[in-house]
């Protein structure tokens, strides 16, 4: 009667897949305006961090607590890297235009600094109470320290997205989460 146990291994996994399901659903709802986006993910990375210290508790009370909470800094956080990345992405297909190599890459390069950076500044946002400046400089700080493991982490989100848009898209329903 091992199976049924709710320590076991395989109920645990099922409930582990469950939260982040949840968690992702929540992501989600929360992103549809594309402003608030900062703000859920920040709070999507303030559950998860407490899940991975054994913390978790109440899940949906804890994720609107941090979307409240960090409503206006991740926000503002957000756009401004949201305007830069639209920038830079305008001026990738500019480059793609003209034939310009040597812009291109410089475009590629800035754009992949961009992706590391705001990699690690909606962690911090959830683990840190801070200015918007000084969370700015610790994630920049902290993408360049940990360059492998911040790219690992990206290219991992990376997959898990083109594997949901382009393969199996259940995967899409537990990827945020994950």
């Amino acid at each position: 009667m091992k199976f049924f146990s709710l320590e076991n291994p395989i109920w645990k996994f099922i409930g582990n897949l469950a939260d982040f399901f949840l968690l992702s659903c929540l992501w989600y709802l929360c992103c549809l305006p594309v402003v608030t986006a900062g703000a859920a993910t920040t709070a999507l990375y303030y559950v998860t961090l407490k899940m991975a210290r054994g913390q978790e508790g109440q899940l949906i009370p804890a994720f609107f607590h941090s979307f409240k909470q960090n409503l206006k800094q991740a926000t503002a956080l957000w756009v401004g890297y949201l305007a830069v990345g639209i920038l830079l992405v305008l001026d990738l297909v500019i480059c793609l235009q003209t034939s310009s190599v040597a812009m291109f890459f410089t475009s590629v390069v800035l754009l992949a600094c961009w992706a590391l950076f705001i990699t690690m500044l909606f962690p911090l946002v959830a683990r840190c109470d801070n200015t918007i400046g000084a969370l700015f400089k610790m994630g920049i700080a902290m993408a360049l320290r940990n360059v492998m493991p911040v790219l690992a982490a990206l290219m991992v989100t990376v997959a898990f997205f083109a594997v949901g848009v382009f393969v199996f898209w259940p995967v899409l329903l537990v990827a945020p989460g994950l």
